[in-house]
């Protein structure tokens, strides 16, 4: 009898809290897909920010080193997951980038310097898969926004995401 009066309070909660909050267990299998938006010029040519160059700004002062300030404001690719900001199961256009899958309310949230907030260019919609890494492309900001999963330090003007591959390095 206790867990069926612990599992009435936790729908309830979640009804309070809306739909996004049921996101994923709706989504779990994902739908396979991510599709590309429309690409600048030469997306090879913009340059790739890793995770390790994001969780260099420091949380506490909030001061960043001069090679990740030189990237605020610009165009740059980031690796990582889709955690939709939507209820929808086919496609968003507003999602966080996450440096591992399903970080959000299941999990604990990786720290701010390690989220990023993409908000698709135009309202374009991104179809996802919460176990699919992506490269996500646009103009990055250093700059903290809160959702309803986390703050997060970075925001992208999103351009394009297409599916993940590794670089090719150089010779």
């Amino acid at each position: 009898m206790k867990f069926w009066i612990q599992m009435t309070v936790v729908s309830l909660i979640l009804l309070a809290l809306g739909s996004p909050a049921v996101h994923i267990c709706r989504l779990i299998g994902g739908n396979g897909l991510v599709g590309p938006g429309a690409a600048i010029a030469n997306s090879e040519k913009v340059p790739s920010v890793m995770w390790e160059d994001l969780q260099q700004l420091d949380l506490k002062t909030g001061k960043a080193p001069a090679s990740l300030q030189k990237l605020d404001g610009s165009v740059v690719r980031v690796p990582g997951f889709v955690i939709p900001l939507e209820d929808n199961d086919q496609s968003v256009s507003e999602f966080l980038l996450v440096p591992y899958p399903m970080a959000c309310i299941h999990v604990p949230a990786p720290p701010p310097n390690l989220i990023v907030h993409v908000k698709m260019d135009k309202g374009k919609k991104v179809a996802f898969n919460f176990y699919a890494p992506v490269w996500a492309q646009g103009r990055l900001k250093i700059q903290t926004t809160q959702n309803m999963y986390s703050d997060s330090s970075y925001f992208m003007n999103g351009m394009l995401v297409e599916p993940y591959k590794p670089e090719k390095k150089a010779p």
